[in-house]
């Protein structure tokens, strides 16, 4: 049975955070419609100062909504092929009963909901350490970012889950600065193990579909495209940013992120439609 290498891709999590990186998180959890940080700002905070100066670039365009806004609304038009429905029925066999349901729907949204910003937070800091520094005016437009979505019950620990269950999340893995990474969508359904078979089986064929592949691509780039919109109204930052080999490896995770992030908007919003009401 294939089980997880215990080396995963590094972060900090909230629960360690402290100083500016804790009030970071809180902002990035706000001002993203989340009770939650992303593993890619988790995963910027463990190298020095990578966080901070990311944050400064791209806090104009999240606190103003211009970041967030566009992102979903460009998510609004992505679609994929659905999944099948699932039944009542076939949710209390796999051990689902009302309250999982909703606490599934809850996960499902909320990665719907933060994958956008994500991609479009990656799209701007790839624009600005690959072309230099902004020099905007700023945005300086009032926004008001959605209620936070209900907390998730948080993901699994990949070592500490029954083998069966480590091997199915395996299934899911990608590769992020060359360490295995399950996205957290799947190690919050891990609770279900049935379910996350399901998901497994369906949607394993679809990673390297042609219809994903070309909306993942056309979101990508409708993302990075409107980033640079955003990026040109950003101020300079005052920050320094990162050094030749830090910013491959932040590069390098903007680009991979740039793959997973669609598919959390897609798959996510799939599992959803496929779900009963809750």
């Amino acid at each position: 049975m294939t089980t997880a290498p215990r080396e995963l891709l590094a972060e900090l999590p909230e629960s360690q955070a402290a100083g500016d990186i804790a009030v970071i998180y809180g902002e990035i959890r706000r001002f993203s419609g989340v009770p939650y940080v992303s593993s890619l700002q988790r995963y910027l905070a463990t190298m020095p100062g990578v966080l901070e100066w990311a944050w400064e670039v791209v806090r104009p365009a999240m606190v103003s909504g211009a970041l967030p806004e566009t992102g979903w609304r460009l998510a609004r038009s992505v679609r994929i092929p659905p999944l099948p429905p699932v039944s009542v029925a076939a949710l209390l066999l796999w051990g689902v009963d009302q309250d999982g349901l909703a606490a599934i729907r809850n996960i499902a949204e909320n990665f719907v909901r933060v994958s956008p910003v994500n991609l479009m937070m990656g799209g701007c800091l790839r624009l600005v350490l690959t072309e230099g520094a902004p020099s905007g005016t700023g945005i300086h437009e009032i926004w008001q970012p959605p209620p936070l979505l209900p907390v998730m019950p948080g993901n699994l620990d990949l070592d500490a889950v029954p083998a069966a269950v480590n091997g199915v999340l395996m299934q899911l893995a990608t590769e992020v600065d060359g360490k295995p990474f399950v996205p957290a969508l799947y190690r919050q359904l891990a609770r279900w193990p049935a379910l996350l078979a399901w998901l497994a089986t369906e949607l394993g064929p679809r990673f390297a579909a042609h219809e994903t592949n070309t909306a993942r691509t056309a979101f990508r780039e409708a993302a990075w495209q409107a980033a640079r919109t955003i990026v040109a109204r950003l101020p300079a930052p005052t920050l320094t940013s990162p050094d030749a080999a830090t910013t491959r490896r932040v590069l390098a995770t903007i680009d991979r992120y740039a793959e997973t992030s669609p598919e959390m908007v897609m798959f996510g919003q799939r599992i959803l439609e496929a779900l009963p009401a809750a």
